[in-house]
């Protein structure tokens, strides 16, 4: 130990009962700045996570839909497999996942029970990017398997109506209703959507209406088996979003080789039968895409418009749609506001932390003049007396910042234990816990406190 820190350590004791106020009213200042960081970092992760799960950093869809079309009204991307295969060739260290998707129409005839609606994203549960992600939030029932039972080859009943004058032709399908007998598809559906309908739960078997094509009024009813349910965070989106194979969408939707014979009855309509259908994984209605996780997670919100932007130089004449875009579209612009807010409350906290510090140490420098002078006449150098400062400083913000750390963890313990609970944009739950890198104590990384949601069991 030199000159320099024993000079600093002696002052620290000389004056401990100041210097133990300035360490508190620091320590202090620095658990404002972690639990407000923690709280919009864990912020941020649930709605991006939530909104991630429909359009993974980036969505590319037909250059007639729109954002409102990425709740399953997408025109179908017939070349959705060579789309997929030229962004990975271009933009390394990218992947894609071919999605399809449709709406859907529950609860009719159940008695007391009002008619429902839903969005079907057809996933590939062993490609598809955001399936680790999905996986992660079932709460009750189970994930896909292997052995569950998805392609099988059904009667389709279709009714074409001619309209009248200039009217569109409106065509009414059947479709896809299994025969006598038939296995029903697995579908996995939002907890919410649960607790609003008592038909639905795990393991129960309902009748589902779907669109079977983007824009056109064609629709296929199937019996789907409900095997899990998942919660996001995001309680409306829950309620909204359910989750089925792909191929079982594309065989819904006819996406695939098609064999079978029309009859075509004047006045009355055209009926029309085929044999089970040959799947093609290359048709879909939107390619997601997951761009490499950012060096920093700084500015999540310009970094998905970077993506947008290189993701659109591949295919410009396609619409892209960032997370950001359909964030905005589902929950408006609170959230940005938000987190402005939260970034602005953020470094006003960090500034005021810096200017207790520079002015705690400019009080001890102004007070220790004549000490100082007294070791420059003895000979100290500059360097010696800026050593005996910058120790004292180092000491004051280790044993500030340790302290800050401990007050962020009691606070979020006590919270924790009391229940603390908040309403946030499009219901996002948010409550309060520790997020433990180890089940063993010691491994307790209390360096960074982050806010985490605890699912609901």
């Amino acid at each position: 130990m030199d000159i320099s820190s024993r000079l600093a350590i002696g002052e620290l004791k000389e004056h401990k009962r100041i210097y133990a106020v300035i360490i508190i009213v620091i320590a202090l200042t620095m658990t404002s700045f972690m639990l407000e960081n923690a709280y919009l970092n864990y912020m941020m992760q649930v709605v991006d996570d939530t909104t991630k799960l429909v359009t993974s950093d980036a969505a590319i869809v037909d250059p007639s839909c729109n954002l409102r079309d990425l709740y399953g009204t997408e025109v179908e991307l017939k070349n959705a497999g060579e789309i997929a295969k030229r962004i990975e060739e271009n933009l390394p260290g990218y992947k894609t996942t071919i999605r399809v998707t449709a709406q859907g129409t529950y609860g009719l005839g159940v008695k007391g029970e009002a008619v429902d609606g839903c969005t079907i994203q057809g996933i590939d549960p062993e490609r598809d990017n955001e399936i680790t992600s999905l996986a992660d939030k079932i709460v009750a029932g189970r994930f896909f398997s292997k052995n569950d039972s998805i392609l099988r080859g059904h009667t389709p009943l279709y009714i074409e109506i001619k309209g009248p004058g200039n009217l569109p032709d409106f065509v009414y399908g059947t479709s896809e209703r299994p025969l006598e007998g038939d296995k029903p598809y697995p579908i996995i559906i939002g907890a919410t959507a649960a607790k609003m309908h008592p038909s639905l739960g795990v393991g129960k078997t309902i009748s589902l209406t779907m669109s079977v094509s983007g824009k056109e009024t064609s629709y296929a009813t199937v019996n789907v088996k409900i095997i899990g349910m998942y919660e996001s965070g995001t309680p409306t989106l829950d309620a909204l979003m359910w989750f089925m194979h792909a191929d079982s969408l594309r065989e819904i939707k006819g996406y695939g080789e098609i064999t079978g014979k029309d009859w075509h009855i004047p006045g009355v309509g055209t009926f029309r039968g085929y044999n089970p259908i040959k799947v093609d994984r290359d048709r879909g209605d939107v390619v997601l895409v997951k761009a490499p996780e950012p060096l920093h997670k700084l500015n999540p919100i310009g970094y998905s418009e970077e993506v947008k932007e290189k993701v659109s130089s591949v295919f410009p004449f396609l619409k892209v749609y960032s997370w950001h875009d359909f964030l905005v579209y589902i929950a408006g612009s609170m959230q940005d506001v938000v987190t402005i807010m939260l970034w602005g409350s953020i470094a006003v906290t960090l500034f005021l932390c810096g200017a207790a510090i520079k002015y705690v140490m400019d009080s001890i420098i102004m007070r220790k003049t004549r000490e100082i002078g007294s070791l420059k006449a003895f000979g100290a150098r500059d360097r010696v007396i800026f050593k005996i400062f910058l120790y004292q400083g180092l000491v004051i913000g280790f044993i500030a910042g340790i302290l800050g750390v401990l007050f962020s963890l009691l606070v979020m313990y006590l919270v924790n234990w009391y229940g603390f609970n908040v309403e946030f944009i499009a219901g996002t739950q948010l409550k309060v816990c520790l997020l433990y890198t180890s089940p063993s104590p010691r491994d307790l990384s209390i360096s960074y406190a982050v806010f985490c949601l605890k699912k609901k069991k």
